[in-house]
């Protein structure tokens, strides 16, 4: 039975090459399931979409597994500095790689997508499905240079404030 640690690396080089995704966020690629658990990419980039903050880092999921509760382990496997405000099911992300909401004038901030969708709502509550790609990225006009849809807005930060910001004066 000394084939068992080839089996063992082989499985794993099969799993981690199957979950692994390009930093284009296009598709996601099929995974083999392992140990009840599967596997969603999350990764970060910088304002407009321009830059590499995070490369996609491969974490495991389970039934329960938040857009945000996903992130937050890829942040910390990757040593990403990242701040939380809000509480509960309106928890949301205010800061990564000490790039914060607000810091690049009051209409920017962080959003998520969710294999190439923009989502609108709060990551603590949008649940994952095994193979998703999430990709967060930082904003500095509300969305508009990220090309995220104006829904997005109008739906969810028309109601409440984004960045402590009242939208009530830009209608």
């Amino acid at each position: 039975m000394e084939n068992k640690p080839l089996l063992a690396l082989a499985a794993t080089l099969i799993y981690l090459s199957m979950c692994k995704h390009t930093s284009s966020n296009d598709e996601c690629r099929t995974k083999v399931r392992i140990n009840d658990y599967d596997c969603v990419t999350i990764e970060v980039l910088g304002p407009g979409g321009n830059s590499i903050l995070m490369p996609s880092t491969t974490v495991s999921i389970n039934e329960n597994t938040t857009v945000l509760s996903a992130s937050i382990d890829s942040f910390k496997q990757n040593q990403l500095a990242f701040q939380t405000g809000g509480s509960d099911t309106d928890m949301y992300i205010t800061s990564i790689a000490n790039l914060s909401q607000q810091s690049s004038g009051p209409l920017s901030g962080w959003l998520y997508k969710v294999n190439n969708v923009f989502i609108d709502a709060s990551p603590s509550i949008y649940k994952l499905n095994p193979g998703d790609c999430v990709t967060w990225v930082y904003t500095t006009d509300l969305g508009k240079d990220v090309n995220a849809p104006p829904v997005i807005f109008e739906r969810h930060y028309y109601q409440t404030s984004f960045n402590n910001f009242n939208f009530s004066q830009l209608k």
